[in-house]
């Protein structure tokens, strides 16, 4: 249990999705989804690429998202993604822990999807998406250990500086009140960076005619081929960073069309390059 507990880990790119984002169910022409949430995750031990775990200075990530997606007609739909704005907080173990914070406008992305086959109830479809670095790249602030030489262990960073390029198949089958999804990704990073293997695994129900509830399983890993330095952040974010994750989700609809949940996610395996912690969100979802 231990060890379950210090691997607890932010979700990164692939957590904290939408229902309507999590499979390749297209809607019609003009019809959506929009997704608004507040995310916090409440950083300790840094996990690097030994497989060490390193106690630090406290950290907290805050931030304010939003995910929309618009069906096209003819079986394609848009969709976007971008946190307004980001916070992270990190205390310095060596000034008796002072704290600085950095705020920054998100990372954004920008991706379409085409269903390819749309059978009863399975759904097969390809999609493709870009994602800009418009947050500041670079370390914005030293990362020292809290125990013994107080070490410097890595650089704290609020943006990836990369572009990056992707392509994705995802699959599902929905049942009247339950569903299962999966999808696999494959993402083309600039400047040197390693290319990056996700998927997911997820299934919901509906457990009553208002509550309703799903688990998703995640894995986000660089692939050690590219030219430039990998690092070494809390916040994962950047170059080399690699996990397992999954996410438990519920939410209650409050309105014919809308609901408000509360997703809580954590790390379970080959957790490289980031901060444990537990991330918690909640959220605003509505369908039109």
């Amino acid at each position: 249990m231990r060890r379950i507990a210090s691997g607890l880990v932010i979700a990164g790119l692939c957590l904290a999705t939408p229902r309507a984002e999590a499979g390749p169910w297209v809607p019609e022409q003009g019809h959506g989804y929009l997704k608004l949430w507040a995310r916090w995750l409440a950083g300790f031990g840094y996990h690097d690429a030994s497989g060490n775990t390193v106690s630090y200075g406290a950290y907290h990530e805050v931030s304010l998202n939003a995910y929309a997606e618009v069906g096209l007609g003819a079986g394609f739909m848009v969709w976007a993604n971008s946190p307004f704005v980001s916070t992270f907080t990190l205390s310095d173990p060596r000034a008796g822990g002072e704290t600085h914070t950095h705020v920054a406008f998100g990372d954004s992305t920008l991706g379409a999807r085409y269903g390819i086959v749309r059978r009863g109830p399975f759904r097969l479809a390809v999609g493709a998406f870009v994602r800009a670095p418009i947050a500041p790249s670079g370390e914005v602030q030293d990362v020292y250990a809290r125990e013994g030489d107080q070490r410097r262990i890595g650089g704290l960073r609020i943006g990836n500086g990369a572009w990056d390029v992707g392509g994705e198949l995802t699959a599902g089958y929905g049942w009247s009140r339950v569903y299962t999804a999966a999808s696999v990704a494959w993402t083309w990073r600039s400047d040197g960076f390693d290319p990056v293997l996700s998927y997911t695994a997820e299934g919901g129900v509906s457990i009553t005619a208002r509550w309703s509830a799903r688990l998703r399983v995640t894995g986000y890993h660089s692939v050690a081929i590219g030219s430039a330095l990998r690092h070494n952040s809390p916040s994962g974010i950047g170059n080399g960073t690699r996990y397992v994750g999954f996410a438990l989700e519920t939410d209650y609809r409050v309105g014919r069309r809308s609901y408000v949940g509360l997703t809580f996610e954590g790390g379970v395996a080959a957790i490289e390059r980031q901060t444990g912690g537990p991330v918690t969100s909640l959220y605003y979802a509505t369908q039109f």
